[in-house]
């Protein structure tokens, strides 16, 4: 039989099968000694948020397609079905650009998508496709499960240089952990406009999964590739109007935008006495306000393809 020498003892190959002494689970961001004044408590509030992170696979014809993860946001008793969120990247099928303006890549929405398990045997099950939406990067699918941990709380009050957590599921259901801060940092013109960074690379088997703080809400969720997330704003905004409208609508404004806060106080102090604008006609938060007129204007019973009137005040 063989052996191995392990922490300075002789193990048998037959011991090393056991998950006690499994000497291939990745190690995490926990051991950085940066995180040694909130190692144990930071350790018990990401073991209770990875209980609802779960793994994702998509096939076509057969084929896999990609990998990523995803985390339950709801949980019906009474019907036994789970509602996962995660990125719409599991079912792009071809990204043709690196500008996410062009809307160029192309969804399998008729995919076969499975969801990876955390029970001890670790059962696949298959995952129905409820709505996937191309601009926000978003997509909900539904699972049937016997039973759910406690479905974490959102919060919408993200602030850079805040700490955080991201969590996901490797290609064998390790879990994964990385640490970082919010960044004070603005997409770039490819990318859209509600980016927030986190300062640490995301690989493609963790998107999907959730952005927590110390206190294990959820302030967002990895839905690319790199350091980019989507914040709890804007993913709270796009499930009220999926639930109410049925679809996520979006005003197109044929613009491009960016936040005059990255800027350098230097360049910012220019262009407001140049231009002459106060901090009264900066809109802070521009995706949530592009939201809440399509809302609006849906509420008076326009639909998709419809017009709305807004006002620029000043166009720079």
């Amino acid at each position: 039989m063989a052996c191995l020498l392990l922490h300075g003892g002789l193990v048998c190959e037959r011991q090393l099968k056991l998950v006690t002494l499994d000497p291939h689970v990745p190690r995490s961001c926990m051991g950085n000694q940066n995180l040694l004044p909130v190692r144990d408590s930071s350790t018990k509030t990401i073991l209770e948020g990875a209980k609802v992170v779960i793994s994702l696979s998509s096939y076509v014809d057969g084929t896999l397609m990609a990998r990523s993860s995803g985390f339950f946001i709801n949980w019906d008793e009474e019907s036994k079905v789970c509602t996962v969120l995660t990125s719409a990247r599991l079912i792009c099928s071809k990204y043709s650009s690196m500008d996410q303006w062009l809307g160029s890549d192309e969804y399998s929405p008729d995919a076969t998508v499975y969801a990876h398990l955390l029970d001890k045997d670790e059962t696949t099950v298959p995952a129905a496709l409820l709505h996937y939406d191309r601009h926000f990067n978003i997509a909900l699918f539904k699972v049937d499960v016997d039973s759910c941990a406690k479905i974490p709380s959102f919060s919408s009050e993200v602030t850079c240089g805040q700490d955080i957590f991201a969590l996901g599921r490797d290609d064998d259901l390790n879990l994964t952990i990385n640490h970082g801060r919010v960044q004070f940092k603005g997409p770039s013109m490819f990318e859209r406009h509600y980016y927030m960074y986190t300062g640490f690379t995301t690989g493609q088997s963790g998107i999907g999964g959730p952005i927590i703080n110390f206190n294990g809400q959820v302030l967002g969720m990895t839905n690319v590739l790199g350091m980019g997330f989507i914040p709890s704003s804007v993913i709270l905004h796009c499930l009220d109007m999926w639930k109410k409208f049925g679809y996520i609508p979006r005003l197109h404004i044929g613009m491009k935008l960016s936040a005059m806060k990255f800027l350098d106080p230097i360049h910012v102090e220019k262009i407001s006495r140049k231009c002459n604008i106060d901090s009264g006609l900066i809109v802070k938060e521009l995706e949530i306000e592009l939201m809440q007129i399509c809302e609006d204007h849906l509420d008076k019973g326009r639909g998709i393809g419809s017009s709305v009137d807004i006002q620029a005040y000043r166009i720079l």
